[in-house]
């Protein structure tokens, strides 16, 4: 079973997982654990959305991550280890199927059913955010390229922490800092830098924009953002999710489209959830603001990353913002 470690240097607690639980793993064909047909062998049913036939078929399912990364049951256990510490995976992992088809990405979906995709994701951070033990809501999408005419089963990850990732605590940092010096949220300034600039707006919908960032950390890397300013997913608004879908079909379709294309990573980035504590700053609520990274997986070799720490972009936002507004 899973367990946790915190860092001794960055403070972050790290997933200790043996179990082979590869997020992208699942079989093919009728043996795929997430095709209609393998229901009972998937971890315990959360909630779906019936597809309207009236034989009890599906249209997308919420199951629980088998085998999962964090165990909603049990106590924490901290304990020091040393001058480290420890203690249980205690969390949400749980799958969100977003079709019964095997073979139907993200571009593939009409706009309703990728309307309902996002409602439900907002739906179970609305959930997962009433128990006190939990402090983060993430989900991610990882699409890996196609290779032999096989794929894993379409689905997105949900991930509820008793802790903020690492990723998201720079951000946040960041984002405070911004505000005490200006008492602007930094990335409505930015939104604004951006559409008076154009020359990286990807394509802008009714309540969302998409914007190849200034310093792309690698080739093809896209932001979407709410225009009006939010700190968390689970408020958005029923025109803005539509809106949202909208944009995303899009984008998925242009990603894949690439030559380069191996993939992309899309990652909900939304403010945690607010348990007081000592010390814990108040602004969240005006310097912070939602918004979905994708990072499509292109064959570039980038050593610099690993050995380095920092990142080797050889595409131009400009660039990448040219191509990707083309369709």
């Amino acid at each position: 079973m899973a367990e946790l470690r915190r860092h001794p240097l960055s403070g972050d607690w790290v997933v200790i997982c043996p179990e082979e639980s590869d997020l992208l793993a699942s079989e093919n064909g009728d043996k795929c654990l997430y095709c209609p047909g393998s229901e009972e062998r998937t971890g315990k049913e959360i909630c779906r959305l019936d597809d309207g036939g009236g034989n009890g078929g599906w249209s997308l399912r919420v199951v629980a991550g088998r085998p999962p990364i964090f165990h909603i049951e049990g106590e924490f256990g901290k304990q020091g280890i040393g001058m480290c510490d420890r203690m249980e995976a205690v969390g949400a992992h749980e799958i969100l199927v977003e079709s019964p088809q095997h073979a139907s990405e993200l571009e593939g979906l009409d706009e309703e059913h990728i309307l309902a995709i996002i409602d439900t994701i907002r739906m179970r951070a609305l959930d997962l955010a009433r128990d006190p033990r939990l402090k983060h809501f993430l989900a991610f999408k990882a699409r890996p390229a196609h290779k032999n005419g096989s794929a894993p089963h379409p689905r997105w990850d949900i991930v509820s922490a008793p802790f903020v990732p690492g990723t998201i605590k720079l951000e946040l940092n960041a984002s405070r800092k911004y505000y005490a010096f200006k008492e602007r949220c930094v990335f409505c300034d930015y939104i604004l830098q951006e559409r008076r600039a154009k020359s990286r707006v990807i394509l802008e919908d009714t309540h969302v924009v998409a914007i190849s960032p200034y310093a792309a950390r690698v080739p093809f890397e896209i932001w979407v953002l709410p225009l009006a300013h939010s700190p968390d997913f689970q408020t958005v608004s029923y025109d803005e999710m539509r809106s949202l879908a909208r944009v995303l079909k899009r984008l998925a379709a242009r990603i894949s489209g690439l030559a380069e294309s191996a993939g992309y990573i899309m990652t909900l980035h939304t403010a945690p959830f607010r348990r007081p504590k000592a010390n814990y700053w108040t602004t969240i609520d005006d310097d912070y603001h939602w918004h979905i990274e994708i990072d499509p997986c292109i064959n570039v070799l980038n050593g610099l990353v690993e050995g380095g720490g920092f990142h080797l972009n050889p595409v131009s936002p400009e660039e990448a913002a040219a191509v990707l507004s083309k369709g």
